[in-house]
């Protein structure tokens, strides 16, 4: 830190609840005079708000109703969300005293369908000085806050915190000691930064977020470990993005829906790890997407939420989840023999619902690839890129509609004939689509199973 920024920098002292004020003043290094300022100096009734198990605190949000001579509003930080969510913001108080919708809407993505109520009350005593030279210029703002915390009207805890803000141009360092000596003398604590309010309030607001940060998964990660952090990355990607749009105030979902589509691609590549029943209730919150609008996603969006917080928490996995992670790749070797079976077996001339076959089973390969790449992100990654190809490759060498022959009831004989000409065309253009394929094929393949034994040996 340099010499200027230590003049500048804030003192923080916790001082035991009922010491007297530190003395702070002192002619002989230049802070004679300390001013209480009464505009800044109140009282403060604040009561937090949140779910009975805490999950906004523990997620970094603080909602609070505050009161100050009388006049109620409300206040909201979420440093952690931003700018997705306001550092800190205040509403005023409406009649009926209840959360203002414009917060409730764009808290929902972390209230996640929970009843909120009052789980602390603090009773907040801010006395407000200025710490001033000779000149009468202010050197220092001082802050003392005497806070108690109750809970259920009972006192549960006290504290004190005294801070020191220099004004521009800083304190001296002889300044800055007597400050600190200040504070020791009546038993203060310096430290650098207070506890915050989930550590004054205790449980359960100390406990763990339920939006944990991805960790980087190493080739040696357990199952367990590695599909947590599938998870976790769905859900904080999920909620920041119904965080973004709330704040925007757009009421188009396609981003959303694009994001559960990965979701539930990547639940169905875990589906031969995951305990099958956990799997098949979050597959059907799932089964109506894409959501045409945010009224059909508002319903929805907590449960599956809701089942991605325990999924990053603990997954289902039952026996397996001790297992090394690099399964997964087993499990995407295995489909790429059944794809590899299934092609060969191709003929120009095989029937549609053969060829439909070896699509599924590209598709297959795709999805138990994809959940896999975090595991081998170069290898995997460039390998689910060129499986997108091979799925529209085989999706083209399927007749569909122009196997049949069309209908040509109701028809002018020149508008039959051009039904003939285009269905005959449509079906020229798969045949020589089929034949590149059944050429290229081979090749395409063995680089694919290729990539996956280089990634099972990583």
């Amino acid at each position: 830190m340099g010499k200027k920024a230590k003049r500048r920098a804030v003192l923080r002292i916790e001082v035991p609840f009922t010491s007297d004020p530190p003395v702070l003043t002192s002619a002989e290094l230049g802070l004679p005079r300390l001013l209480r300022r009464p505009a800044a100096s109140f009282a403060m009734d604040v009561t937090v708000v949140d779910a009975a198990d805490g999950r906004l605190l523990r997620d970094g949000v603080v909602v609070a109703h505050r009161v100050v001579g009388g006049i109620g509003e409300w206040y909201l930080s979420a440093a952690r969300w931003a700018p997705h969510l306001p550092v800190e913001c205040t509403r005023p108080l409406g009649s009926s005293g209840d959360l203002p919708e414009e917060m409730a809407r764009r808290l929902r993505p972390l209230i996640r369908g929970a009843v909120l109520g009052p789980i602390a009350a603090l009773r907040c005593h801010r006395d407000e000085w200025a710490l001033r030279d000779a000149a009468g210029e202010t050197v220092a703002v001082v802050r003392d806050e005497r806070v108690t915390v109750r809970h259920g009207g009972v006192a549960t805890a006290r504290y004190r915190e005294i801070t020191v803000t220099p004004e521009k141009r800083g304190v001296t360092k002889a300044q800055r000691e007597f400050l600190i000596a200040a504070g020791l003398a009546v038993n203060g604590t310096v430290v650098d930064t207070f506890p915050t309010l989930q550590e004054r309030l205790g449980a359960p607001a100390t406990g763990l977020t339920n939006f944990p940060v991805p960790q980087q998964v190493t080739p040696d990660a357990s199952l367990e470990d590695f599909v947590s952090t599938v998870f976790a990355g769905h859900l904080l990607a999920i909620a920041t993005a119904e965080l973004e749009r709330r704040r925007v105030e757009s009421d188009d979902v396609a981003a959303t829906n694009a994001l559960l589509w990965a979701f539930g691609k990547d639940l169905r590549g875990l589906a031969p790890v995951l305990e099958p029943g956990w799997r098949e209730a979050t597959e059907r919150l799932l089964r109506d997407l894409p959501w045409a609008s945010q009224a059909e996603l508002e319903p929805a969006l907590p449960e599956v939420l809701n089942a991605l917080v325990g999924g990053a928490r603990a997954p289902r996995l039952g026996d397996l989840s001790r297992r090394p992670a690099a399964i997964l790749i087993d499990r995407a070797q295995h489909a790429g023999q059944i794809l590899a079976e299934r092609c060969r077996a191709l003929t120009e001339q095989a029937p549609d619902e053969q060829w439909a076959a070896a699509r599924l089973a590209a598709e297959q390969l795709s999805v138990a690839a994809t959940v896999a790449v975090p595991l081998s992100p170069r290898v995997l990654g460039a390998m689910v890129r060129r499986l997108d190809g091979i799925v529209a490759a085989l999706h083209g060498c399927e007749f569909g509609a122009s196997a049949t022959i069309p209908e040509l009831a109701g028809l002018s004989p020149e508008q039959a004939y051009q039904q003939g000409v285009d269905a005959e065309r449509r079906r020229s253009r798969v045949a020589v689509r089929r034949a590149d394929f059944i050429e290229r094929w081979p090749r395409v393949v063995r680089r694919a199973r290729r990539q996956l034994k280089k990634a099972r040996k990583k």
